[in-house]
């Protein structure tokens, strides 16, 4: 465990910032209690939450090079805090146990619906540069639908229920728009992935599918990576065999999320330094983020907006969302 330590900040006017305090007619005692009265500056150590799949120590080893890179350039002591589960992570930064959580962008909506008190620094961008990906709903291209809504009574196929790309958006956006998939749908039929729920799809055994995709980058190739690059890559279909009739709103990655109440300065540099990691230390960005290649970039709450149905029941209280899992 690493305590917790506090620094002090402190500011030495140079030559020339005396000179301008001696033209503005400023005593020099006058001056040096000014300064005095601004030098000092507390700044926390910050406590990063983080769920894994290695045993805490191995976990922490892992993250040790971003840890110690984070720790150096905020100038603040950094401890990675082991959590068992997504659920124990948002309870966590919402009850300020943790003041930064790695989370998925579902995990990220139902600590900001807890609290309101928390906000995304930055988040991954894939190696193609997208920062998001879109639930995509598929037909084999001599179907006669054009549109969702040319799909009531006809059959589908899905991912599980924690699939937020594979079911849980789509759903809940289609139900927002009046088409809600238990009754719009004459049949839903749930598999082990979206990959499973396309093959079911072009076999015949349904009538449409959900998968997802960046829709980024060449159409033909089945674009630059999700369900559909995987699947023409693999020479399973062309892109001429499948039409794509609905789409849902952007799925931003997961966000590193920092509490609103962590001093402004202190949040403005841990953003900077995410942003920068993969090119001032890809040992770092390596450690924190081994799956996304693009390096990280700046987001906003507004792009996590759509998943915020995702844990606000008409009722209107908040509910833990599913463990989510990975889009493909």
């Amino acid at each position: 465990m690493i305590p917790t330590t506090v620094r002090r900040a402190r500011f030495r006017a140079g030559p020339a910032a005396r000179a301008v305090l001696l033209a503005w007619g400023l005593s020099l005692a006058g001056a040096a209690h000014a300064l005095a009265q601004n030098s000092v500056v507390i700044i926390p150590g910050i406590k990063i939450g983080v769920v894994g799949a290695e045993r805490p120590q191995v976990l922490r080893t892992r993250l040790e090079p971003f840890r110690r890179r984070l720790s150096d350039d905020v100038g603040t002591s950094v401890q990675i805090v082991p959590m068992k589960d997504g659920q124990t992570l948002i309870d966590a930064i919402a009850t300020k146990r943790v003041d930064y959580a790695i989370l998925s962008a579902s995990a990220y909506a139902m600590a900001w619906k807890l609290c309101q008190c928390i906000e995304p620094a930055a988040a991954p961008r894939s190696a193609d540069g997208t920062l998001s990906f879109r639930a995509v709903m598929l037909v084999k291209s001599g179907a006669k639908a054009e549109r969702v809504e040319d799909l009531k009574g006809a059959s589908i196929a899905t991912s599980d229920g924690r699939s937020v790309a594979g079911r849980l958006l789509p759903f809940a956006e289609l139900a927002a728009a009046g088409l809600p998939p238990s009754a719009h749908f004459g049949r839903i039929e749930t598999t082990t992935g979206p990959e499973a729920a396309v093959r079911l799809m072009l076999a015949g055994k349904v009538d449409a599918a959900l998968a997802w995709s960046s829709l980024d980058g060449a159409m033909e190739a089945g674009y630059s990576r999700g369900t559909l690059r995987d699947m023409v890559d693999r020479k399973a279909f062309a892109m001429t065999d499948v039409r794509i009739v609905w789409t849902s709103a952007p799925i931003p990655h997961g966000p590193h999320a920092v509490r609103t109440d962590l001093p402004p300065q202190m949040r403005n540099r841990i953003r900077e330094v995410l942003t920068h990691l993969r090119q001032d230390d890809p040992d770092a960005y390596d450690a924190v983020e081994p799956v996304m290649g693009g390096g990280f970039a700046t987001i906003d709450h507004a792009a996590y907006q759509p998943l915020l149905v995702l844990v606000t029941p008409p009722d209107g209280e908040a509910r833990p969302p599913a463990t989510p899992k990975p889009p493909g």
